[in-house]
């Protein structure tokens, strides 16, 4: 089932980010055994990033956004499919700040802080020492990238529905730094969605499914 743009859903969703979040509870729902173990051993030295889950509606009107692919490189997020974002910065006055910036700067879309909707859970991710805020915003049009070429090997539009379809959820076996892991994930045009960026989406759903 089509998940479709209206004003009201956005106003919806807006109304559920300012309310307590599922964090957890969702999140786990795809994660990784070393995300499990690594959750309350979180170090003080760890940074701080931002992501931008940008929504836009299609031309058929469905709620749909962009993810990246990673260029492949000799480095733990090698390739993978992820949100655009990015480390924290001196000149960043807060998270939001972080995540419109890095979105500019690797695949060239400017979005306002009037666009953002809210923020989802931290996350930390145990692989780079990092807790990432995904933010949450809506522009009423599809955006037009301009991917640096250094930083993202491609972007990716995808469909809310997509996400939602069971057919579309699994558990995968993956190759990482010379392991063989079998994680949950979800399918989407031929790549393997996992990790971080799966459970930021699977709480975003979570958010989704009770505001639909």
């Amino acid at each position: 089932m089509a998940i479709l743009y209206s004003d009201e859903l956005v106003t919806r969703v807006r109304n559920r980010l300012r309310q307590p979040l599922p964090g957890w509870s969702a999140q786990s729902l795809m994660a990784t055994e070393t995300h499990r173990q690594a959750r309350m051993k979180i170090p003080s030295s760890a940074q701080r990033a931002g992501v931008l889950l940008l929504l836009y509606p299609d031309k058929q009107q469905q709620l749909c956004f962009p993810l990246i692919q990673r260029p492949t490189y000799n480095g733990a997020h090698s390739g993978q499919i992820a949100f655009p974002g990015g480390k924290i910065e001196p000149d960043d006055q807060n998270i939001e700040d972080t995540a419109l910036r890095e979105t500019q700067e690797e695949i060239g879309v400017g979005v306002t802080p009037s666009q953002i909707l809210g923020r989802l859970s931290d996350l930390y991710i145990p692989v780079s020492q990092i807790v990432v805020t995904p933010v949450v915003a809506f522009v009423k049009e599809k955006p037009v990238y301009t991917p640096d070429s250094y930083e993202v090997a491609g972007t990716l539009d995808v469909s809310a529905s997509d996400f939602l379809d069971q057919a579309n959820q699994s558990r995968k076996k993956i190759k990482v730094r010379n392991m063989t892991l079998e994680v949950p994930a979800y399918l989407i045009q031929g790549h393997i969605i996992w990790g971080a960026t799966a459970m930021m989406l699977a709480e975003f759903f979570s958010v989704l499914e009770e505001v639909k």
